[in-house]
């Protein structure tokens, strides 16, 4: 384990308490926290090169986002299946898109590989959402709104099985 150099900083009264609500798994004390922040800050600023890290540290960005959210639908008492998928996928892909990027030192072949998983994640994301169109109302806030939105795709849909039928 490398050396611990200890060191001593001074905070102001709302970076305390903001210190002591801080929720990291795993992290107790305040010493505890302020390592899992450096260590969030470090991988930020190098770059995460494995997708799962990544990934968990997207989740751990969005994550108060997402609990203010998900606790103001409680009270409401309305869900939207759109925007909790979009929590859910988003940082896959994300994480995806960041950490498993291919580098200069890497070829055609992995340009090939690399947008083959984007797509496959994305067109995966869009079939998803699709699938929240089949219902009416939709299990959106606006019940509407998948009519309203798909409508537009259902067209250009269309107008590419036209065009791929006419060149076979």
């Amino acid at each position: 384990m490398p050396k611990s150099i200890p060191i001593s900083v001074r905070l102001s009264d709302d970076d305390v308490a903001f210190l002591a609500g801080y929720e990291v798994q795993g992290a107790r004390t305040p010493s505890d926290k302020m390592r899992e922040i450096l260590k969030a800050a470090r991988e930020r600023e190098e770059g995460v090169q494995d997708v799962a890290a990544c990934e968990d540290l997207l989740r751990s960005m969005v994550r108060p986002a997402e609990r203010g959210l998900r606790q103001l639908q409680r009270e409401t008492g309305i869900r939207s299946d759109l925007v909790m998928k979009l929590y859910e996928r988003l940082p896959e892909m994300l994480a995806e898109l960041i950490a498993s990027a291919p580098g200069p030192e890497q070829g055609e072949q992995d340009l090939v590989k690399f947008e083959a998983a984007l797509s496959a994640e994305l067109f995966s994301v869009i079939e998803e959402i699709f699938d929240l169109g089949l219902t009416t109302p939709s299990r959106t806030y606006d019940p509407a709104l998948m009519d309203k939105r798909l409508e537009p795709i259902l067209e250009v849909a269309r107008l590419l099985d036209q065009r791929r039928a006419a060149r076979d």
